[in-house]
């Protein structure tokens, strides 16, 4: 990889996730535990979030499919009605009743391990691009260069897993892969739906 798509990838991935923040005080974090203590995420809650992803997933591709059928059929007023439960969250309401759970309480769960799988993977490309420095053809003072900045960028992100319990923290980087990408399908569809 040549120096500037090198540095323009840092770039790119520190305004991809903004969940960048400087490293937390002590105090900070006990605060921050004594926040989220009132409702704290438990492995259970794992399951709640796979499956209200899916559940949103099946929801949203039904109404691409509604969409789709009435821009062919060229009827506006099934169109609105195709993207009526998009554009009001209904999708998300919908999984939170089948699940059983108070819509706050969904809604939380799937932002704080949104936030936690989004903040991970950025760490993982951090430390992807650290490891092919020395793969790259830029000369010694680039790459210290390149090296320092990826540095800060890492010191500069929040450890998503140090909230959590040893036994969340564990359960969820066994299933983070399946996760993001029902994350990553969840948001595209709901992007693409909105964005028409």
């Amino acid at each position: 990889m040549r120096p500037l798509h090198l540095q323009l990838s840092v770039l790119v991935l520190a305004c991809a996730f903004p969940l960048l923040a400087p490293a937390q005080s002590a105090a900070t974090a006990a605060a921050t535990a004594n926040a989220d203590a009132e409702v704290a995420l438990a492995v259970a809650d794992l399951d709640l979030y796979q499956r209200g992803l899916q559940l949103e997933i099946d929801a949203l591709k039904l109404a691409q499919q509604r969409l789709q059928s009435a821009r062919e059929a060229r009827d506006d007023v099934s169109e609105s009605a195709a993207l009526q439960p998009v554009l009001t969250r209904q999708y998300e309401r919908n999984a939170a009743k089948t699940l059983n759970v108070d819509l706050r309480r969904y809604r939380d769960v799937k932002r704080r391990f949104g936030d936690i799988l989004v903040l991970g993977e950025y760490i993982d490309q951090l430390n992807a691009q650290f490891e092919q420095l020395h793969q790259s053809g830029m000369s010694t003072k680039q790459r210290a260069d390149q090296r320092k900045a990826l540095e800060e960028a890492r010191a500069k992100a929040v450890d998503p897993y140090a909230v959590l319990d040893v036994a969340l923290r564990d359960a969820l980087k066994q299933r983070a892969d399946a996760l993001v990408r029902l994350r990553i399908d969840n948001r595209d569809l709901v992007q693409e739906l909105t964005s028409r």
